[in-house]
């Protein structure tokens, strides 16, 4: 069977879930092919040659994407088989389960993926979910198939711009941190891939010329001995190769004994969800740290020579422009400025079906109705002036965006804005050191932007039939 595997976003990353399942199906005798709309542009007339289409769908924005080009196709092609796959595939199912897709498969969705499309050879089944949690065995990732990684983002540090491959080492995680998808799903489950696999998929990406590897698990130190030991194991065999990972505020200041070692073993950054400098809204979000955890694990990686690079959550419905001018504040205090992306601090919770903020009695009082063409829950400021100030924050963010502006100069226009709708004097912007970054800046959990939007629900595969 000739199997197109379709992802249409996955954080400007080569797609591992494109890769993996590839392998998957490879190894059961299909032909498989390979499409990445985010940078790829694909022509209708391989719709002629291919049997099923399954998208990947690992957040939020790939699958609002996927509904444009599935129903695109469908128009095309209606009896084709088509599946959605991955973290956000059973969100909105009244709306795509029975008419765009299929089939719809989450958590571990190989196993049920390789079923279903076994079981084609005949009639098409009647359109089914599969939540699969169980432990999985997996094949080396097909990265052959995909785009080469001169195409994806790059690690931007001291005047370089270096080729960077991303891998998972495990999925789902331990936590249940409310306004994150993940838990939704895995309900704090984790699974382990396996040190050799992730050794294995680390050497080919070298091989391809990455000179970075991003852990792009939820939380590198949900399983610290696992992790520290392939770490351990990856470094001795690429000594040069640089790393960034994702770790939770608790898990920097409790496993401080482990940053030295770290650091030595070339972890140029980490990515931590700060969110919110107010504790009451940390502890609605369920994030097992106050801000005064978040000043300790900054002065922890500080201390050891590694990078931290917050990520924020600054508007909820509560939120007023006095707490956002004190969020400006905690950054100036912990010289953190030059470590975020300015689009960070426009950013509105996104609340998708099933999230399980949606029943805590902090948030259902702001709560609309949920919009199915969004895939989001609606939601009101109870601040009219929080709505115009995250508008407005939102607007600069963009067009500095659009005009690849300095982060310096976007951080200032937004202090500014700050400044005048809290009626909060944040004084003048102190010096902005530099910060390793990668270059592609959206985030897992936003709504897509309009580029995005445009890119790729606009013109789903090249040409109009």
């Amino acid at each position: 069977m000739r199997i197109l595997l379709v992802s249409t976003y996955e954080l400007g990353h080569q797609p591992i879930h494109l890769a993996s399942p590839a392998a998957a199906l490879s190894d059961d005798g299909h032909e498989v092919l390979c499409i990445d709309l985010s940078i790829e542009e694909a022509d209708f007339t391989i719709l002629d040659d291919v049997d099923v289409i399954a998208f990947s769908v690992p957040m939020h924005t790939a699958m609002r994407l996927a509904i444009t080009t599935a129903s695109r196709i469908k128009e095309v092609r209606p009896n084709i088989p088509i599946a959605f796959y991955g973290l956000y595939a059973d969100v909105g199912r009244e709306r795509t389960l029975g008419t765009i897709a299929d089939a719809i498969f989450c958590g571990e969705y190989e196993p049920s993926l390789r079923s279903w499309v076994s079981s084609l050879s005949g009639a098409l089944p009647s359109p089914s979910v599969a939540i699969h949690l169980g432990k999985s065995d997996f094949a080396l990732p097909r990265r052959d198939l995909l785009p080469g990684l001169t195409e994806y983002a790059r690690l931007e540090h001291e005047g370089e711009a270096l080729l960077v491959g991303a891998v998972e080492a495990s999925h789902g995680c331990r936590h249940r941190c409310r306004h994150c998808p993940i838990p939704a799903v895995y309900d704090g489950r984790l699974r382990v891939l396996g040190e050799d696999l992730v050794l294995a998929d680390i050497a080919q990406l070298v091989a391809a010329g990455a000179e970075h590897i991003t852990f792009a698990d939820a939380d590198f130190l949900n399983a610290p001995a696992y992790s520290m030991s392939l770490l351990r194991r990856s470094h001795e065999q690429f000594p040069e190769l640089t790393y960034d990972i994702t770790v939770k505020v608790e898990h920097i200041v409790n496993h401080r004994d482990l940053w030295e070692e770290m650091a030595s073993l070339n972890v140029l950054f980490v990515i931590s969800a700060f969110e919110s400098v107010d504790d009451w809204t940390l502890e609605i979000l369920d994030k097992g740290h106050t801000v005064s955890d978040m000043i300790e694990a900054a002065k922890v990686l500080r201390g050891v020579g590694i990078y931290l690079r917050p990520t924020w959550l600054p508007f909820l419905p509560w939120t007023t422009p006095t707490e956002i001018a004190e969020l400006f504040h905690f950054l100036d205090e912990s010289d953190l400025a030059g470590a975020i992306d300015p689009v960070q601090l426009s950013i509105r919770v996104l609340i998708p079906e099933g999230s399980l903020l949606v029943d805590h009695p902090a948030i259902k009082p702001y709560l609309s109705h949920f919009d199915a063409e969004a895939l989001t829950w609606v939601w009101e400021f109870e601040d009219a002036d929080s709505a115009r100030l995250q508008k407005e924050l939102d607007r600069i963010a963009s067009e500095a965006s659009d005009c690849k502006e300095d982060a310096a100069d976007t951080l200032a226009a937004m202090r500014s804005v700050v400044s005048e709708v809290s009626g909060v004097d944040l004084g003048p912007q102190p010096p902005i050191g530099t910060v390793p970054r990668l270059s592609e800046s959206w985030f897992c959990c936003a709504e897509p932007t309009v580029g995005q939007a445009t890119a790729v629900g606009g013109i789903s595969f090249g040409r109009t039939p």
